[in-house]
């Protein structure tokens, strides 16, 4: 691969990761690995399909080759986390998660997170704390609320449960939204193109170039 155009490698990636075309990210990403072996995000990244995909073991492997590289990084940390929460190891995922909450101890993103593990591991009160840090950086934050609805109910706390199961309905999204825009992307192939999860936009000549 052309060392010059590892960064476009990197975008395709992330745009077919955006888009949840999990095996077409992976293929981008493994190519930056090629063309910079030395860029921990390439490895990371591909890690990140992996995960996703379900591919656990094979993602472990290039999350410890991008924290050799630069175990600074806290998406490093939050997607061992994510690879450890996978396999069940919670004491594991919850100890990398501790690691980025270091670095960035109001990212929500990583207080759901925490709350989730402690969710699973049966600390209600524990969990409640971490997503009202989540909710503090976002009030509308929808897994905040779900998670909350649920470490509630494990506490016995029947209102505050209510409470958080009436604001996830509030925020989350519109089951109706597809049926209601059914005509309109019917009538339209750009617009439904354009909703589709996984598509691809054709290109046009660029104007005064040659055939």
């Amino acid at each position: 691969t052309d060392r010059q155009h590892w960064e476009r490698w990197n975008d395709w990636g992330i745009g077919h990761l955006l888009q949840g075309d999990l095996k077409a990210a992976e293929f981008g990403f493994l190519r930056v690995t090629e063309a910079r072996p030395e860029y921990a995000d390439g490895w990371l990244n591909v890690a990140r399909a992996l995960i996703q995909e379900g591919e656990i073991e094979r993602a472990k492997l290039f999350v410890e080759k991008a924290m050799k590289l630069d175990s600074s990084l806290g998406r490093v940390w939050f997607f061992k986390a994510m690879a450890e929460k996978a396999e069940g190891d919670y004491d594991a995922a919850l100890a990398s998660l501790r690691e980025v909450e270091r670095l960035y101890p109001r990212d929500r993103v990583v207080q759901n997170q925490i709350g989730r593990i402690l969710f699973l591991r049966r600390d209600f009160r524990g969990a409640v704390a971490a997503l009202r840090r989540a909710l503090e950086v976002d009030t509308e934050d929808v897994q905040a609320h779900y998670n909350l609805m649920l470490a509630c109910r494990g506490l016995g706390d029947e209102a505050c449960a209510t409470r958080h199961e009436r604001l996830f309905r509030r925020f989350k999204a519109d089951e109706a939204a597809q049926a209601l825009t059914a005509r309109v992307r019917l009538l339209s192939p750009e617009d439904n193109n354009e909703r589709q999860q996984i598509h691809e936009h054709e290109s046009a000549p660029l104007a005064g170039r040659g055939r």
